[in-house]
């Protein structure tokens, strides 16, 4: 039984599925809307499933804010499982002798007799006593046991002047309290011992600049941490390291946990650094990231090396180590296996734009709002082996506050389990996930991520997709996977059927390197909701107002199969400019560039002024098909359709009636489902390639060239239905 099924049907009606196994399974609720009310450290211990074995565990982490919350900067937030390793170890201490009210003070001087204060009575307008206010004195003078209280003393105040007041209540003579008994401190040396606790990051993000966004946002951030199901036994221990002041940001983190078999079984993880690092200061980061020693498990076949590195602070050099891009080098048994530049590139794609903050400049390897990459890499390692492993940093003197958060983990492995196994990871497009917004809706050019988890290398695949309820399509994709590794498949053409209830997309591998089966069936399917993208005439007015810095800016539309049917670079300066397009039946996408990463207008560079930008129909009165926001970033994206050819306007039948087959050819095509008297084949631009004036009910491709080509098909009565067709040899 399914004791997952509330949670994971949520997750497919909201967007892709985001976890592409489907074996039986469990959800474990860690924080639910827990209020990150401070910079630290928030532990909490969960009941993990009875011991099963699971092909993949996810941790599935929310982030909202409350209702009052400011939810404003960019904070790193980790996520750690706490392994408990049943080790002692100690930590040379300073146990104080004198605490007074439970703190430790230099001194005291006391009394042991009651003192008296004196106060005035303004009912009686004369001079009263009340005893002063006690206080504890704990001392701790067992040189062997520092920690044990050995005497408890109540004293009072002494060396303060008691005052006399007259009738009116002002002061006119004190008499001052002196005497009492001193006790000074001392410090005993002891060793504090305590458990060895090894804080394992499994994932890290960025929180986004949210403080102008509706209150009721959310974001999920999904890891995939399979590898750590060894230590998710009994009750475990997490902890969220939230890096950050502001107030308001909310945490909800669910485990989730699919039953069967992984790919490999991991046998131990080990910290090699993890946490945040001076960079360029007097002490150098290469004095913490020394070359640490360690030794392969007899039961391990492979080590990987997995790093998550992000930089932060602003030197007044180069500003770094955010803002400056800056190489990690890893070195095993003393020898550099890998150069890495520590740079992300791209936040002017961020999936989280217009925020109101410096979202579009790129950072040490972090964009506000987005998921933190992992560096990982393979060791040359046998069983029972021992080597050395060093992580160092670019040279680099600062200017200023500059560091990194680093952790590097060892996983050591067994040897694969599977020998054949592709998995459908994720569903790109058609998807409703905000992490590919900017790309969906579409028209065409459905991707999704494939993946190897079996030890032979993967070369051939079977894909069936299904649209709704619509037929399902097939395709062959072949290629070289090896183990661990992944590709995006993209499905060049999609049949959309006429009348669409159901709007799910559904992808699966139907053979494995010629296997009808493969050893791992529960991660072959994978689906996902989505939007139907937008239709527009076959003629319409690109409208863009630019602004200071014309030349940053730019347009492209393409069709299905990528072929560039309108392009524009603008020069002219707060210039209106209108463009009218004429296109044919098909799929387009039309891409709106701005080389600078800041949009036709953003607050930071104010300088640069805004521009506008929309599409509207050719004639009036106009008609607004889509208008797009300024502050984008790097690019806006709008995938659509045209349903009729230019010119074209005559009654047409039911498409869905009509079958071609197969398709994609680059052969033989068969026609069914209509009397066809006359075919017009145009290619995707509109251009007429062959027509035929006689009855058919097959047509021969071979000769046209690969591309996304339409079929205009015309019976006896005039009536006309237009199918796309795909060409692929």
């Amino acid at each position: 039984m399914n004791k997952f099924f509330i949670l994971f049907a949520f997750l497919f009606s909201c967007s892709a599925s985001l976890f592409a196994a489907n074996g039986d399974t469990i959800q474990v609720n860690v924080f639910n809307k827990f209020h990150m009310s401070r910079y630290g450290n928030f532990d909490q211990k969960a009941k993990m499933p009875a011991n099963k074995t699971y092909q993949r565990i996810w941790l599935k982490y929310t982030l909202g804010c409350l209702s009052n919350g400011q939810c404003e900067w960019d904070y790193t937030i980790k996520l750690f499982l706490r392994e408990r390793t049943g080790k002692n170890d100690s930590a040379l201490q300073q146990a104080p002798y004198l605490k007074v009210n439970n703190t430790a003070r230099d001194s005291v001087v006391y009394s042991l007799d009651t003192t008296w204060r004196n106060v005035y009575n303004a009912l009686t307008k004369q001079t009263d006593s009340v005893a002063s206010t006690s206080f504890a004195i704990t001392l701790f003078g067992d040189s062997l046991n520092p920690l044990n209280v050995t005497q408890t003393i109540v004293g009072f105040p002494v060396n303060y002047w008691r005052v006399n007041f007259d009738t009116t209540g002002a002061r006119k003579d004190s008499v001052f309290v002196g005497g009492g008994d001193v006790i000074r401190q001392k410090f005993t040396p002891y060793y504090s011992v305590f458990e060895v606790v090894n804080n394992l990051e499994m994932g890290r993000f960025i929180s986004p600049y949210a403080k102008s966004f509706p209150k009721s946002f959310q974001y999920d951030y999904i890891y995939d941490v399979t590898e750590y199901a060894h230590l998710l036994k009994d009750s475990a221990e997490f902890r969220i390291e939230y890096q950050g002041y502001s107030y308001g940001f909310t945490a909800t983190w669910d485990m989730i946990f699919v039953e069967g078999t992984p790919a490999r079984d991991v046998v131990k993880i080990e910290n090699i650094y993890n946490g945040g690092f001076n960079y360029g200061q007097a002490t150098s980061i290469e004095s913490v990231l020394t070359q640490k020693s360690f030794t392969v498990p007899n039961d391990a076949v492979a080590t990987k090396a997995r790093i998550i590195i992000t930089g932060h602070g602003a030197d007044n050099s180069e500003g770094c180590a955010e803002f400056c891009a800056k190489k990690m080098y890893l070195k095993h048994n003393g020898t550099q296996i890998t150069e890495q530049l520590v740079w992300k590139d791209d936040c002017g794609s961020n999936p989280i734009p217009a925020q109101p903050g410096t979202w579009v400049y790129n950072r040490s390897n972090w964009c506000p709002g987005e998921k933190v990459r992992n560096y990982d890499y393979m060791l040359n390692v046998t069983p029972g082996s021992t080597h050395t492993i060093d992580l160092d940093m670019e040279q680099f003197t600062a200017n200023g506050a500059a560091s990194y958060n680093i952790s590097l983990q060892l996983i050591h492995y067994k040897a694969e389990n599977l020998e054949n196994d592709a998995a459908v990871e994720d569903i790109i497009a058609p998807s409703k996930n905000y992490l590919y917004n900017r790309i969906n809706p579409i028209c065409d050019n459905a991707k999704f991520v494939l993946k190897n988890w079996g030890s032979k290398k993967l070369t051939s695949t079977e894909i069936s997709y299904q649209i709704g309820n619509n037929e399902v399509q097939k395709l062959n994709w072949t290629g070289e996977l090896p183990f661990e590794k992944e590709t995006i498949v993209t499905i060049p053409y999609l049949q959309w059927p006429s009348n669409l209830i159901d709007r799910t997309f559904k992808v699966w591998v139907s053979k494995v390197n010629g296997l009808t089966t493969d050893d791992n069936m529960h991660n072959n399917v994978m689906h996902s909701k989505f939007d139907l993208p937008v239709t527009l005439p076959s003629r319409f007015v690109v409208q863009a107002l630019t602004n200071n810095v014309p030349s940053q800016n730019s347009y492209t539309i393409t069709d299905g199969y990528g072929n560039l049917v309108a392009t524009k670079t603008y020069t002219a300066a707060n210039t209106l400019h209108r463009d009218t397009i004429n296109l044919g039946f098909g799929c387009y996408t039309f891409k709106f560039i701005d080389t600078e990463g800041n949009g036709l207008g953003w607050w930071a560079a104010q300088s640069e002024g805004t521009g506008s930008l929309r599409i509207q129909n050719v004639g009036s009165p106009i008609q607004i098909f889509r208008t797009f926001t300024t502050d984008f970033g790097s690019f806006q994206q709008l995938n659509f359709r045209v349903l009729h050819a230019v010119g074209i306007d005559e009654e047409l039948l039911n498409s869905d009636a009509v079958k071609l087959y197969p398709n994609p050819s680059n052969n033989i095509v068969t026609i069914e489902g209509m009397d066809v008297m006359r075919a017009d084949i145009t290619d995707a631009s509109g251009k007429l390639i062959c027509t035929y004036n006689k009855p058919i009910s097959e047509i021969d491709v071979s000769n046209i060239p690969n591309g996304i080509y339409f079929i205009k098909l015309t019976n006896r009565g005039s009536q006309s239905v237009i199918k796309k067709l795909s060409i692929i040899k």
